[in-house]
This record gives C-alpha cells, structure tokens and sequence, in this order.
C-alpha cells in the first residue's frame, strides 16, 4: 500500500466492509467499492493493488480489533487460568456477536501470504496473544503444554469449527439460538486437557 491519505483510506475500508456485510467476496468488484465511495477505481488501486489485498487490510483490521478486545477480556481476570477462559470466551462471544465478520475473517477472505514476515505476523496476534496467556499459566504451575502455540491453534480451530456450526446452522438445532452450551463444552474439554496438572 502507498502513502495513505488519512481521510480516503478509512473511507474505502468503511464502504468495503458495508459491502461485504451483504456479498461474499467474489461478488464485490472494485468499480462497486469506487462507486459506493464516490471515487474513481483508479483512485482505489493507488492505495491497493487489487481487491484481495483491500479485503485482507479489512480482515487484519478485525483481526486486531479482536486482539484487542481478547486482551482487554483477559487483563480484567487475575489468576492465569481465569485470564485464559476470558481469553476465549472473548472469541467466541465476538464470533457470534460478529457473525458476519467472523466468516470472512475465519474463512471467506483469503488468508495474506506474502509481504514482510512483521505484516505477515499482525494476522496471528490473536495466536501469540493466546500463546503468552497459556505461557503465563504454565510458568504459574496451572497448566502444561510442550507446545503452546499448538495446543493455542487447535484451541482456535476448533473453537472456531464449534462457532462456525452455529452460525452456519449445521450444529444441532437445539444450539441455532444459543450456542454458549455448545461452545462451552469445547472450551471446557480443551482447558480440561492443558490445565490437569
């Protein structure tokens, strides 16, 4: 991305992600964005070299919103173990206050491949937040974990897969309206495994 015009930029991301609350990503061409900013897609392209790259500015935004949302969640707890179950229910509570955003960020963008490895790593800061946490708890007795940024991302995957099921409506019908039941018997198998000690 070139120098940013600090007034253009926000206004592009804000029409893009009003967009894509109501199209997938496929559906959304870049005249559409320049239309519903009142700007020319030429005046868009000096800023992003294509869409993907506009869509996954988007998603990292999200992304750190969230991150910051999972830290504020887990500094207002004391004990490790309880920093990490803020931690992860923050997520989740995100994911089905956010439906929408939590699809496009967890699946319908494509994930950011290529660019400097400290971009790249601003996709996984809700990761290396869920990785300090676990460390802390390891280090405090409460939990074991030979690798926590695995035990982190399995944590994630599939907590998302549980979200996703309800969002999707491929969960149990019984769990379409609240899926904090179903959400949580994961969450407490998982802490079950990594905080036996």
């Amino acid at each position: 991305m070139r120098n940013a015009n600090p007034e253009i930029v926000p206004l592009i991301k804000e029409k893009t992600l009003n967009l894509l609350m109501d199209k997938n990503p496929d559906e959304i061409g870049m005249r559409e964005i320049a239309r519903e900013c009142g700007v020319t897609a030429t005046l868009i392209y000096h800023y992003y070299k294509d869409k993907t790259e506009l869509f996954q500015a988007i998603g990292l935004d999200c992304i750190l919103d969230l991150n910051k949302i999972i830290t504020d969640s887990a500094q207002k707890k004391q004990k490790p173990k309880e920093r990490v179950l803020a931690a992860i229910r923050a997520f989740r509570d995100w994911c089905f206050a956010n439906p929408r955003k939590a699809v496009l960020v967890m699946q319908g963008i494509k994930s950011a491949d290529e660019g400097p490895a400290e971009y790249l790593e601003q996709y996984y800061s809700c990761n290396r937040t869920g990785e300090h946490l676990l460390q802390e708890a390891i280090d405090a007795g409460e939990a074991q974990s030979a690798t926590p940024a695995l035990d982190i991302g399995i944590l994630i995957s599939g907590l998302w897969g549980c979200c996703e099921s309800v969002i999707l409506k491929k969960a149990d019908s019984f769990y379409w309206k609240n899926g904090i039941p179903f959400t949580e018997r994961f969450i407490q198998m998982w802490i079950n495994e990594v905080f036996c000690v």
